[in-house]
């Protein structure tokens, strides 16, 4: 085969490749947890919590609140980004990976909504 033609072929499968790539990954859906079922061992795994947020601190740089559902109390951390109106009782659903801090799980929030 001519040198064109492979640069075709092989220009072809990686555009349809990448095609495939981001259908399937806006497909994945992120699992939802109840707040006991958050261990250390799904440390860096992206996880959805859905409760009331009990506790809230403000720091130049990020939000640190507690969410709790009928099962526990996860402390969760979120960068600011930009102004939120974060109130204690309110109903939140967080998305974001657990991370471990002094050998608890944290949820570093990267979605927030209500």
């Amino acid at each position: 085969m001519e040198e064109k033609t492979l640069f075709k072929i092989s220009l072809i499968c990686s555009l349809l490749g990448l095609l495939i790539l981001f259908t399937i990954s806006d497909s994945i859906e992120i699992k939802e947890y109840k707040i006991k079922d958050i261990t250390t061992k799904l440390e860096g795994k992206e996880v959805k919590v859905q409760g009331t947020i009990t506790r809230i601190s403000e720091t130049p740089g990020l939000y640190i609140f507690d969410i709790q559902d009928q099962t526990g109390k996860i402390t969760s951390i979120l960068f600011k980004e930009e102004n939120l109106n974060l109130t204690l009782n309110s109903k939140i659903l967080a998305q974001g990976k657990i991370k471990i801090y002094k050998n608890k799980p944290e949820l570093e929030i990267s979605k927030i909504g209500t």
